[in-house]
């Protein structure tokens, strides 16, 4: 299927209503669907690899892939840094036609239902930045068919047909290795956004001590760097600014943008605070008892979240 990237954009909303209408089914879903599915922290890396390896796969299979953003679309919010690069791409790739109402997230249909609607085939699920379903997500194990992620194996869905897993930066970084392994140039906007979470993620490729920037990581992002469409005439970003725009002049500021974006947190409750990078696990203990343990990682140093909301 030989789809450009703002097509591809631009039929999101009538394949999110297939998901509800399957979802509604009972038997083998006709014609069959592929659904990429993003990690439960949602975070910028997550939602774009899920984006572009959707439109990878609607590249090379004979049905259209559905990324899906594992977060409630009312969580959005919580993620400045996404929701302006999601909808700074969407507008320059479709020139305003597609918004973030196009896009599908996890509570905009019923995936249980779907789930066991599929039981006699026509679902398939694939796997971006992670490698094993959530504790709350596990009955989808069977119905993984691709994985493609940079974390540690958990060690599950072993019978997945592609299970592409690499120490790299960003996830970013391997959906960007795939699409250049089919094409010379990709669309501008597609190429920001992927560059995007590779440089939030390895800031801005930083070769530091403690950099998580990879010889991979800087050979996509050097792949990518031409084939954006920068601004010109684009004000400097200082740090003391209250808002950003990804419309910016060159990498580095993109980065700068970027980070100040996923540190904006004056909008959020400690509660946000809390839910907004956290991730949970069932694990057995001795017993076989299952327990759900959950970790929050908060960017914010404890003398300041004491000091604005108490330490009530």
């Amino acid at each position: 299927m030989n789809l450009s990237f703002p097509a591809f954009l631009k039929s999101l909303p009538a394949n999110a209503l297939r998901l509800s209408a399957a979802a509604a089914t009972t038997g083998i879903i006709s014609p069959p669907l592929t659904l990429v599915l993003g990690n439960e922290s949602a975070d910028l890396d997550s939602m774009v690899t899920s984006i572009t390896l959707a439109y990878s796969l609607s590249q090379t299979e004979s049905t259209m892939a559905i990324p899906i953003l594992n977060t409630n679309r009312s969580d959005l919010r919580l993620r400045p840094d996404c929701s302006q690069l999601l909808s700074s791409t969407l507008h320059d790739a479709t020139l305003g036609e597609t918004d973030l109402r196009g896009l599908t997230f996890i509570d905009d249909f019923d995936l249980p239902a779907l789930a066991a609607s599929a039981r006699n085939g026509g679902l398939n699920v694939w796997l971006a930045d992670h490698n094993a379903p959530s504790s709350g997500q596990r009955y989808l194990e069977p119905l993984v068919r691709g994985i493609i992620d940079h974390h540690v194996d958990e060690g599950r869905c072993l019978d997945a047909p592609v299970r592409v897993l690499e120490p790299v930066g960003s996830c970013a970084t391997l959906v960007g290795g795939m699409l250049r392994e089919t094409s010379e140039e990709i669309h501008p906007a597609l190429a920001k956004m992927i560059l995007a979470p590779i440089v939030l993620d390895t800031s801005n490729l930083s070769d530091k001590q403690g950099g998580r920037a990879t010889v991979k990581d800087r050979a996509v992002a050097s792949w990518l760097l031409p084939q954006v469409r920068w601004s010109t005439n684009v004000a400097n970003i200082t740090d003391d600014a209250d808002t950003f725009t990804l419309e910016v002049s060159d990498m580095e500021a993109l980065y700068r943008a970027l980070d100040k974006l996923k540190g904006q947190t004056s909008h959020l409750s400690s509660y946000d605070l809390l839910r907004k990078d956290y991730k949970q696990w069932e694990v057995l203990d001795a017993n076989g008892l299952a327990w759900q343990v959950g970790i929050s990682s908060v960017g914010m140093r404890m003398p300041k979240w004491l000091a604005r909301d108490g330490r009530k």
